[in-house]
């Protein structure tokens, strides 16, 4: 059993750590209200967000909710794979020409994270060739009925440690992953590869800072963690600096080798040679 000490701390999206950085325009204070997990009354954070998407009333035949932690630059998967946008429009098309408005309840799915870029729901939506696709404007918030709300919080006030609520209290989606990232020290003392990865998800969603993700995937692609090496590679294709394509290649290899099929795929498609004719 672990002992975590639970401190009053600020967290920032924009500062709290020297490997992060963000260019999302965010503003003010949000406090979050948690719960002490000795108490009778507290659930885990990641139980009451499945119950609470669960009540969330259906959008109707035609509407397609997706639910999945995100960031402004990536969706992510169960298993935080790093959702490629032509991955998501594929199970778009499986439900059928019925579909005729997507919805991504998804924090920042909305938002471009920069003037030069398309928000991820704009990139879903050309992906579907203009199928309208709302998403959201900042963090998600989700209440024990389904209502969503969204903030825009520079600083985020918490109890450090793991992410439990009151029973009925609303929960901040981000912060489900996000609390790890206080464990970041701890997980690189224990060498802990999937502990990492979980910390490059908590500075992608939560933190909101791609650069400071991609050196924990980094670090976790180097204990092992094939999930780890996936995201590290797909963010390396997606800055395509010099030296990033066959770094990409070289972890996809690396995942793959270890039984990741989602690497696999990925490894085939950029490495498939046209026959010459």
């Amino acid at each position: 059993m672990k002992l975590f000490a639970f401190l009053i701390i600020l967290a920032s999206c924009c500062g709290a750590q020297a490997d992060c950085s963000t260019p999302m325009q965010l503003q003010g204070f949000v406090a979050i209200k948690q719960c002490f997990p000795a108490s009778s009354h507290c659930v885990r954070a990641d139980e009451a967000l499945h119950k609470y998407m669960n009540a969330k009333p259906d959008d109707g035949p035609t509407t397609l909710s997706i639910a999945t932690h995100s960031s402004p630059w990536h969706l992510y998967d169960g298993d935080y794979h790093i959702l490629e946008i032509e991955e998501v429009a594929a199970k778009v098309r499986q439900q059928g020409s019925k579909i005729e408005r997507v919805i991504l309840v998804a924090s920042w799915s909305g938002i471009a994270p920069d003037p030069q870029s398309k928000s991820l729901a704009q990139k879903l939506s050309d992906a579907l060739g203009g199928l309208p696709v709302i998403g959201q404007d900042g963090f998600v918030w989700i209440s024990q009925m389904g209502a969503l709300h969204t903030t825009r919080q520079a600083f985020t006030g918490r109890v450090s440690g793991p992410y439990w609520v009151g029973q009925n209290d609303q929960v901040m989606a981000s912060l489900v992953p996000g609390w790890e990232v206080d464990l970041e020290a701890e997980f690189i003392k224990m060498h802990d590869a999937a502990g990492l990865l979980r910390v490059g998800i908590a500075k992608d969603v939560f933190m909101l800072c791609p650069d400071g993700a991609l050196k924990s995937y980094d670090e976790g692609a180097a204990l092992n963690s094939p999930i780890a090496a996936f995201n590290a590679a797909i963010m390396r294709l997606e800055r395509d600096k010099p030296g990033d394509a066959a770094a990409a290649v070289a972890l996809l290899k690396q995942s793959a080798a270890q039984g990741d099929k989602k690497a696999e795929k990925k490894l085939n498609s950029l490495t498939r040679i046209t026959p010459a004719t």
